[in-house]
């Protein structure tokens, strides 16, 4: 069942908040075993949470709803340990206002999913918590770096899970796991504040927290309750969620090829998917961004400085063997850390950000692939020095979309021979709106997505 329709149920007294939990729980021991994405486990303080709902008689909308929270979000009472064994025990001691948001509605916290160290791996896995596989293929992977999330979601073991988005960490999972994520326009939900850290650039100006859900209703439920204020973030705004009409058009643009080249079902999919939108009213055109290329190579000029002067240099702090790998053969990829080379960036963002809001004008939606092939490999990205030359270019639509701050939606649209395929749905800034309204009606003609089991 949907998350909502559970709450619903618990309303009107059908089933006890307790009965829930305690369903929940009995999931999460028949397939986490299998999956390893909750590497938390809160059994007992779900049922007390479950028993608290009870007793204050709640009517709120959302109340029996089972949630997760990620390894590298302040959670008090649990570790914010990014997946690195050296901070295993380091207690959060603030909650984001996202997940207190969360906890406030009724939902009812059953664990912590996993990541991999430092939240920088397009797979989830590290020497703290191990490897989280994906529920619909031993061979796929779960991808990062919200795979926990996502794993846990398609699997059933909660209704909706708190993700965090720099460069697909969101959208990405959800694809590899046939479920929906949403990463709202930079700013819309606070992500600072909670802890003394301070922020790079990359952190400060891409990095957001969103909803991970199996259906539409639920993951709108978790984005409203998440979007809670925070005047320590710097960078949050209090905008509406939903504004008036101010487009007659219902024009949509496909993204379907470009000079690398997009796998032929995933060009498929994007077709089907206009399709599916045309069905509902909209009209559909072939129509790709401006400038769309020069934003292949801008996550990485942006994001040079604070990775091969900041990360690289950590990775024998973090002492994580995925993550060094990854970095130590990734690293060359990216332009030198230069100031000139980040203001260039910096300017390119600006005048690309300007381009595609004159097209937003015009195609208030614009479908993209979600990644340029079919699937990732199981730990893919540690195959040889040149994997994640291929994986950044195979998720380039992932890695950059956060460069440019705007909001996209993975929606899972159809499989491969098991292995999930879908596409995102991207709009302009703070028109979150607008895609979860697309989300529906695609929602309405596929049905639901159902939890499935592990398939070995």
């Amino acid at each position: 069942m949907d998350g909502v329709e559970v709450a619903k149920l618990l309303r009107n007294k059908k089933i006890s908040a307790q009965e829930i939990a305690v369903s929940q729980i009995m999931r999460i021991n028949a397939v986490n075993g299998k999956l390893n994405a909750i590497v938390e486990r809160c059994d007992e303080e779900a049922i007390a949470d479950a028993r608290k709902i009870e007793s204050l008689h709640s009517n709120s909308r959302y109340a029996g709803m089972t949630m997760t929270t990620k390894i590298n979000a302040d959670h008090s009472g649990f570790s914010n340990s990014n997946g690195v064994k050296r901070w295993a025990k380091s207690p959060s001691q603030h909650t984001a206002p996202c997940i207190q948001g969360m906890i406030d509605s009724g939902m009812i916290m059953v664990g912590r999913t996993n990541a991999p160290a430092m939240a920088m791996r397009y797979h989830t896995d590290n020497d703290l918590f191990g490897e989280t596989l994906n529920p619909h293929g031993i061979h796929l992977t779960c991808g990062g770096s919200s795979g926990g999330a996502a794993s846990a979601v398609a699997a059933g073991m909660c209704h909706v899970a708190q993700g965090s988005d720099v460069g697909g960490s969101i959208r990405f999972p959800a694809y590899c796991n046939g479920v929906i994520g949403l990463r709202p326009t930079m700013g819309r939900m606070t992500t600072g504040g909670t802890n003394p850290n301070a922020r790079g650039w990359t952190a400060a100006n891409m990095a957001t927290y969103g909803p991970i859900a199996r259906t539409m209703q639920d993951l709108r439920a978790a984005y409203h309750t998440m979007l809670q204020p925070n005047w320590a973030d710097p960078f949050w705004t209090p905008a509406p969620e939903s504004f008036a009409h101010q487009h007659s058009s219902q024009k949509v643009a496909l993204v379907i090829d470009d000079s690398l080249g997009v796998d032929p079902i995933v060009r498929d999919t994007i077709r089907y998917t206009g399709k599916l939108l045309e069905n509902a009213g909209y009209e559909v055109i072939e129509q790709s961004p401006p400038r769309m290329e020069e934003c292949f190579d801008l996550w990485m000029s942006l994001s040079s400085l604070d990775l091969l002067l900041g990360l690289v240099p950590m990775l024998p702090l973090t002492d994580d063997t995925g993550l060094t790998t990854v970095f130590e053969n990734w690293q060359h990829d990216f332009p030198a850390p230069t100031a000139e080379v980040f203001l260039k960036a910096h300017m390119l963002r600006d005048l690309l950000i300007r381009d595609w809001n004159q097209f937003f004008e015009k195609y208030p939606l614009v479908v993209l692939p979600a990644y340029a092939t079919s699937f990732m490999r199981r730990s893919q990205d540690t195959e040889n020095p040149s994997s994640m030359t291929e994986i950044a270019k195979d998720a380039r639509y992932m890695l950059n979309i956060p460069a440019l701050a705007f909001p996209a939606m993975s929606f899972p649209i159809g499989s491969d021979n098991g292995a999930p395929l879908g596409v995102q749905i991207a709009a302009h800034s703070w028109r979150e709106d607008l895609i979860l309204n697309a989300g529906d009606v695609i929602e309405q003609q596929l049905g639901k997505i159902s939890p499935v089991d592990p398939a070995w």
